[in-house]
């Protein structure tokens, strides 16, 4: 076996004969976490002061170590049937999984990245999508997949329902109480927000009604909120309920 396919076997995760990751794989997969670690701890000023200078260092020195990895990609790509020739070096540079290892990189290229850059650290977690052509995952989303597919009828028709009472509690609200708060009430899509918080019962305080009728009808709103909240994860957990039959099916048959 030639280098180069030993190193196709190393990073392509349809390519090795184990189970689970390779052993490179795993290293990228711990590298990963650790930057993604070291890159939220890093916007600690306590944190920046202590590494000063080496902040930099690191974050390079990761990047640098991703870089070469995805060098490694493109070059072993070929020995994939699906990214055979010229034609096909293109369509694994257009894959998904190739755009967010060059998205990755990105800040190396820049001798001075901007700040708002930093929001490609995170998107390092992306990276750990390829987890998915591992066989046990890959089989336990598909499931899911087909358990949400089952339900989709029953999602919609919850996601269209939270709609029409978001829409109808706000235009209430904004009839109620916007000769009284208008800086808060005085539009519906102002009104939408005490909806959307009202509904998801995170209930920030910032926005609530004073009068006595708002009140009553912010309080008959927010218990529907509560029912549509049930509803929604009553129909998530009958889809888990269901792709956990599916994979017990599919066991049985294997």
């Amino acid at each position: 076996m030639t280098f180069r396919q030993h190193l196709h076997r190393q990073l392509d995760p349809e390519a090795w004969p184990g189970h689970g990751l390779s052993p490179v794989n795993w290293c990228v997969f711990v590298l990963i976490w650790l930057s993604i670690v070291f890159g939220v701890a890093a916007t600690e000023p306590a944190v920046a002061s202590w590494l000063g200078r080496k902040l930099r260092l690191i974050d390079h020195f990761l990047l640098a170590l991703f870089a070469v990895e995805y060098a490694g990609r493109l070059a072993v790509c070929g020995l994939n049937p699906k990214f055979r020739g010229p034609r096909g070096f293109l369509r694994y540079v257009a894959t998904p999984a190739s755009i967010a290892d060059l998205v990755v990189i990105l800040p190396l290229l820049l001798p001075t990245p901007p700040t708002w850059l930093l929001i490609f650290r995170l998107l390092r977690i992306l990276r750990l999508l390829r987890l998915a052509a591992m066989p046990h995952i890959h089989t336990a989303l598909r499931e899911f997949y087909e358990a949400l597919a089952a339900k989709r009828f029953e999602l919609i028709f919850t996601l269209f329902l939270g709609v029409i009472l978001i829409l109808l509690s706000s235009t209430t609200l904004y009839l109620v109480e916007r000769g009284l708060q208008p800086e808060i009430f005085g539009s519906i899509p102002k009104a939408m927000w005490w909806s959307v918080v009202t509904f998801t019962t995170v209930g920030y305080g910032d926005a609530v009604p004073i009068s006595t009728l708002g009140k009553f009808c912010a309080g008959l709103y927010a218990i529907l909120g509560l029912g549509l909240v049930a509803m929604l994860t009553g129909v998530i957990a009958s889809a888990l309920s269901y792709a956990a039959e599916l994979h017990v099916q599919n066991k049985n048959v294997d």
